[in-house]
């Protein structure tokens, strides 16, 4: 039997699909192609403590997918009751990226060249989706994953008004695929 199989078989029944065909892959970043997250919550309670707003490390996991800037703001709001200004969004990030390029280099997640690959075997179109504007690591794509991202199939925090978890990186990232839901 195939993995999932008794939750596609429910997927199709309830859509009343005789079949489904999937022509793309939406592919997240952090925790998905790279083992990033413990870097990231490190940085993270890093900057947001010296901020001097309380938090505790594990729940910068909670937060994942989403834009810095949409984060920063939401731990500002918490804490001190205003949106974050421009300023400090854009100055605060900036700090987390420097905290974050100083702990160790991030490798891969075992296995991701390999279902990359496979997708890309399948015919399948591929796209980046990932609330990061982190270039450390938005720069390694190409080299540790080579071939897997034709140009222009990526949607970074950079492209994004939302992030996620609201709609507009899928919504986008379908776009550029040329997909629908």
């Amino acid at each position: 039997m195939l993995p999932f199989h008794s939750e596609i078989v429910r997927f199709l029944e309830r859509h009343h699909y005789q079949r489904v065909t999937p022509r793309a892959a939406l592919i997240d970043m952090d925790g998905t192609l790279y083992d990033s997250m413990k870097n990231h919550t490190a940085s993270w309670y890093r900057l947001i403590s010296e901020a001097g707003i309380p938090c505790t490390r594990d729940e910068f996991y909670l937060y994942e997918g989403r834009t810095g800037a949409s984060t920063i703001n939401a731990l500002v709001n918490r804490a001190w009751g205003r949106d974050a200004t421009d300023e400090e969004k854009t100055e605060m990030y900036h700090k987390k990226t420097v905290y974050f390029n100083e702990l160790p280099p991030v490798e891969p997640m075992p296995g991701a060249f390999e279902m990359l690959n496979l997708l890309k075997e399948m015919g399948l179109r591929r796209v980046l989706v990932t609330g990061s504007g982190q270039n450390s690591l938005l720069s390694r794509i190409d080299t540790d994953f080579p071939g897997i991202f034709d140009p222009g199939m990526r949607v970074t925090a950079r492209d994004v008004k939302h992030g996620k978890p609201h709609p507009e990186p899928f919504i986008r990232a379908m776009q550029l695929a040329r997909v629908s839901p």
